[in-house]
């Protein structure tokens, strides 16, 4: 998806939805990412959470594709990590909890319970300070401070210290959220994380920019 964004951005290819690539689209997306391996140091296939964090902070890459949390743990290293907005807009995926619209009767009660007791429980708190977003902002607010709300949802200055989830400090006061309030990240996603139609297609032709 970050090399469609970057291919869009060049001019190199058009989508007519880059979350649901056309096989043309996918064949045209894998040749400029073969041809950027032309003739250049082969740039380095993120294997999981901790090599991207161990990339970063090695200085061995100085641009990537980052998680949210993976920027957290450079950061809890002493180590400056922008997370930087684009021009063209963001990256986005969701995953969560979720219930079968289906579910009743003796399902429905410890499902529903399940669900609120994880988030009173301090996922919610938890994902927000790892800087990611949960679904209902009012549960994840009643467990953070001002302070931390007005940094991470609000876009403001930074009152005093900001904490990783596990107590690490990663920003000084004064700071600003990269990227700003909530409002602003989310009014610029320019295209969401999916399983395309054409999603063993495009396995197939990933496997062959690894092996080009």
């Amino acid at each position: 998806m970050d090399a469609a964004m970057a291919s869009e951005a060049t001019g190199k290819v058009k989508y007519v939805d880059k979350g649901n690539m056309t096989t043309a689209e996918i064949d045209k997306t894998i040749g400029v990412m073969i041809d950027a391996k032309k003739g250049r140091p082969v740039p380095r296939i993120l294997e999981g959470f901790q090599r991207s964090v161990n990339l970063m902070a090695s200085g061995e890459v100085v641009i990537q594709s980052m998680w949210s949390p993976a920027v957290t743990k450079v950061r809890q290293s002493g180590i400056a990590c922008t997370y930087q907005p684009l021009k063209e807009g963001y990256r986005a995926w969701a995953a969560g909890l979720g219930m079968r619209l289906m579910s009743r009767g003796r399902c429905s009660m410890p499902a529903t319970s399940s669900s609120t007791g994880t988030c009173r429980a301090g996922s919610a708190p938890f994902l927000n300070r790892q800087g990611y977003y949960t679904a209902v902002l009012d549960t994840a607010k009643k467990y953070m401070s001002a302070d931390e709300w007005d940094y991470w949802m609000e876009g403001k200055p930074a009152k005093s210290d900001i904490v990783s989830p596990t107590g690490e400090k990663i920003e000084n006061a004064g700071a600003v959220r990269d990227g700003g309030s909530f409002a602003e990240r989310m009014g610029h996603v320019s295209v969401w994380n999916t399983v395309m139609d054409e999603d063993k297609y495009m396995v197939r032709k990933w496997n062959e920019f690894i092996a080009a």
